[in-house]
């Protein structure tokens, strides 16, 4: 194929899933600034991130963790679904910025009573033991959607448990688009590869080009920056299109998620959705 043809077709291929993504997420437009990239039409309709409290378990809250787990009175640890906030720092550790104002908003979600309506999440325990849960105010409102509305958070897609992806995807888009909380600060700007330390590990945004594309029995596999391999495994391929990540060679892409390091300076990333993962201009 001719050279121009050739990049006007992965041209054409990245407008699709750029598309892909925004239906994913109920709407999409195009914004600057560190939230560049695929941004959200206004916030969808107020029943997409709410539920029937009477379908939920009703629990009192003991302690408020820090912004995104909770431990009821029942002695219960309960890690929300679908929201990332920043860490409170523990042993000796300094608190990322935002950690604290972050705890504080969902101690004002719970209202004085210190009552949480919850439903267990498909996957209902993580490697901590922790219940793991889609949470809700009084009003049948999920309280990872407003964490993730002010800005106190940032939205994230693990499989099984993605019953709000698409919501919380797009109620971060707005968030974002308006530069509110996390994303007005600079410590959580996405990053290219380069400007990561080797004592990165954890949640990041990494914004950064697509060096190869690769489909093996062990997984497909994007690799980024020369020094990233993020993995779709089997049981998540499902949500994804093979033409639209191979499209994605030699293009700048933001992906989100928890860095695991590898061997020889490599790091990787496991993706399960297609909401952690948008092309960028």
């Amino acid at each position: 194929m001719r050279p121009r043809v050739a990049e006007s077709r992965k041209r054409q291929l990245l407008s699709g899933l750029a598309l892909f993504l925004c239906l994913l997420a109920a709407g999409c437009s195009r914004g600057d600034g560190p939230g560049a990239g695929v941004v959200a039409r206004p916030a969808p309709p107020s029943g997409a991130c709410q539920a029937d409290t009477a379908a939920l378990q009703r629990h009192s809250v003991a302690v408020v963790i820090d912004g995104d787990t909770l431990r009821l009175a029942d002695g219960e640890s309960v890690r929300l679904v679908g929201v990332n906030t920043a860490e409170i720092g523990r042993g000796g550790r300094a608190d990322e910025p935002l950690a604290q104002a972050a705890r504080v908003a969902l101690e004002d979600l719970l209202g004085p009573d210190r009552t949480v309506w919850l439903r267990p999440a498909e996957d209902r325990r993580d490697r901590y033991h922790r219940l793991l849960a889609y949470a809700f105010d009084g009003r049948g409102n999920s309280l990872s959607a407003r964490l993730i509305a002010s800005g106190m958070g940032f939205h994230v897609a693990i499989a099984p448990n993605l019953a709000l992806a698409a919501c919380l995807a797009s109620v971060e888009r707005t968030a974002r688009r308006q530069g509110l909380g996390l994303w007005a600060e600079p410590a959580f700007y996405p990053r290219a590869m380069a400007d990561l330390s080797q004592g990165a590990a954890g949640f990041h945004i990494v914004r950064d080009r697509v060096t190869r594309v690769s489909f093996k029995d062990n997984g497909w596999w994007l690799q980024l920056g020369g020094k990233l391999g993020v993995k779709i495994d089997a049981d998540d391929q499902g949500r994804f299109s093979r033409r639209q990540l191979r499209a994605l060679e030699g293009a700048m892409v933001e992906v989100r998620g928890w860095l695991i390091p590898m061997s020889g300076g490599w790091w990787m990333l496991n993706l399960d959705h297609p909401t952690m993962l948008q092309p960028v201009d």
